[in-house]
């Protein structure tokens, strides 16, 4: 063999070699992130099934896994991989997911399982468990900072290069460890502020609305029901429930309304205890509840409002079991139906009323009771939460500074920095419940950016999936029966989008019809328009517009639209064209 040969088969071989050995790094890798994911979701349902010998496994072989695809992307030869032109980027994506789930398996899974341990002592007989709520504070905060580092690891990546395999694994890991970053940053918060709102410094009175999705209300769903919550050392009592009706009509606003607040939504706003809601800011609606309730009931005081939804009520039976009332069971699968449906189609008002508040006490002291699994239970808090059925405001300082800025407290963004904020809030027109039939979605692109601003273009599309025959068919308690000038089946829905900070909105289009005489106002900062769109079949209304953000917005943007019937989060964020 010549030398000449032989110097040029050395490096084919070593080619191959390390074409071989890259390849089984792969592989192994690839091998170890799956196991991992695995053992992940066997580590979950063993949490939910309180079966210890199972979680034990599980957060053992997760810790194994783990640890050995962050030890086969953390070496020399992995560093070199990404620098790699082409793959770079996705074997760095790679390494990130396998560090941050190295210090997920080491150092949140620990605190996470003495946290499930916990719940099962937390709520019994109607009570708080106040010293299982203060051993909490330490695992959870513990958890929660291992989240911290996990997904800052990945915050900084963008996926758009990625091949695509890896590009659905890494925004669906990326994704998940975020959420449960904002999930254990709320239970970090709830823990630290529910001994106050449990009455462990004195007696705590709320009042909890009932938002009725089937009649659709920017902040969730008209407040058809309410109850009065006592909290006193842990033990929470319903001590009086009612509908919308014990409020009679203001003459005047309950509270001062700015005239801006008048400008987007009328006086109405302040009039009536079904309009609140109006408005997506939660915080405003609170401070207007409160002034109805303090001129009907001045007797009683209240330290806050608390809001949910029936979807939300839905995700909380996953925790608590079926519950029973009269001769229908309530369960995870049916309660939406149940709750927002049937009764307007079997029965009179009286009924639903009567139904309502039955549903309501029985799955409140199923809540309160001995729960089928605590840990369904809290996630179904953690998940109402996160998609804004669960909204809560505290008239004590404290609490409220604790849970600014949080999902629950349902603050509308001001002045975010560099992030622009679009909102979009539904209100039904029609007086009916056919919001149980509407579906919408939306979505917005910033399609440029110049001199610190971006260029915003937005789509929602509206419809409902009855059609014009069928819903014509229903009873006036569904359709409204024409009372405020809709045709039975059909529904108007007023659509209120609420521009970024500084921004400006324009050009406004409802099924590519221009909206030329469209008007909007500043509220706090933000442009708002309000346009009125009337669904009368099962063909889309597409209302489009375009904008801008305000000066130095000049980030991703987030998108927000109210919670409809469909579970699921109404949120998204939009990339930056900056």
């Amino acid at each position: 063999m010549t030398t000449r040969r032989l110097l040029w088969i050395i490096p084919a071989v070593l080619l191959v070699a390390a074409a071989g050995y890259t390849a089984w790094l792969v592989w192994q890798v690839q091998g170890e992130l799956r196991a991992a994911e695995t053992s992940a979701s066997e580590l979950r349902s063993a949490w939910r099934s309180q079966d210890d010998a199972a979680r034990d496994a599980a957060a053992d072989d997760l810790a194994d896994e783990a640890a050995a695809a962050r030890d086969h992307t953390d070496g020399l030869w992995w560093g070199a991989l990404e620098h790699l032109p082409l793959v770079g980027d996705d074997v760095s994506a790679v390494a990130a997911m396998s560090r941050s789930l190295d210090v997920i398996a080491t150092d949140a899974v620990t605190p996470l399982g003495e946290t499930v341990d916990r719940l099962g002592t937390l709520v019994a007989d109607g009570r708080i468990d106040l010293d299982t709520v203060e051993s909490l504070e330490d695992p959870v905060g513990r958890a929660h900072e291992a989240l911290v580092v996990a997904d800052d690891d990945l915050a900084g990546l963008d996926s758009d290069g990625y091949v695509g395999a890896l590009r659905t694994r890494f925004d669906r890991y990326a994704d998940l460890v975020h959420d449960l970053r904002a999930g254990l940053a709320s239970a970090d918060t709830a823990v630290g502020v529910l001994p106050t709102m449990a009455g462990a410094d004195g007696v705590r009175s709320y009042l909890l609305i009932f938002q009725n999705n089937a009649e659709i209300r920017a902040s969730g769903g008209m407040p058809g029901s309410w109850a009065l919550l006592r909290a006193d050392d842990g033990r929470i009592e319903m001590t009086r429930q009612g509908t919308a009706a014990d409020f009679p009509t203001a003459a005047r606003p309950v509270a001062p309304l700015s005239r801006e607040e008048v400008a987007v939504y009328g006086e109405e706003l302040g009039l009536y205890f079904q309009d609140p809601g109006w408005t997506m800011d939660f915080p405003r609606s609170a401070e207007l509840w409160q002034a109805h309730w303090d001129r009907q009931f001045p007797e009683t005081a209240i330290d806050g409002v608390v809001a949910i939804d029936p979807v939300a009520l839905s995700y909380l039976l996953d925790g608590t079991g079926p519950v029973t009332v009269g001769d229908v069971t309530l369960t995870s699968d049916n309660a939406v139906e149940e709750l927002l449906n049937t009764p307007y189609l079997d029965a009179d008002p009286a009924a639903q009323d009567v139904f309502f508040a039955a549903a309501s006490r029985s799955i409140f002291d199923a809540a309160t009771g001995s729960l089928a699994s605590p840990t369904a239970f809290v996630e179904g808090l953690n998940r109402a939460a996160d998609e804004g059925r669960l909204l809560v405001a505290a008239f004590d300082d404290a609490v409220s500074e604790e849970i600014a800025g949080t999902r629950v407290e349902g603050a509308m963004a001001g002045d975010d920095g560099a992030t622009p904020h679009v909102d979009i809030g539904l209100n039904d027109l029609t007086g009916s419940k056919m919001s149980y039939y509407l579906r919408y979605s939306a979505d917005v692109a910033a399609m440029r950016c110049q001199s610190g601003r971006q260029d915003l273009a937005g789509t929602l599309t509206l419809s409902q999936v009855i059609t014009p025959r069928d819903a014509a068919e229903l009873p006036d308690s569904v359709t409204g029966g024409g009372r405020l000038g809709t045709e039975p089946g059909s529904q108007y829905v007023m659509v209120r989008v609420y521009g970024p900070y500084g921004g400006t909105l324009d050009q406004f289009r409802l099924d590519g019809r221009a909206l030329g005489d469209l008007e909007t106002v500043e509220l706090d900062g933000r442009p708002v328009a309000s346009v009125d769109v009337l669904l009368s079949s099962r063909k889309d209304a597409v209302l489009t517009w375009q904008g801008t953000t305000g000066a130095g917005q000049t980030g991703p943007g987030e998108l927000a639209l109210t919670p409809s019937v469909v579970p699921g989060a109404k949120r998204s964020t939009f990339a930056s064209a900056c």
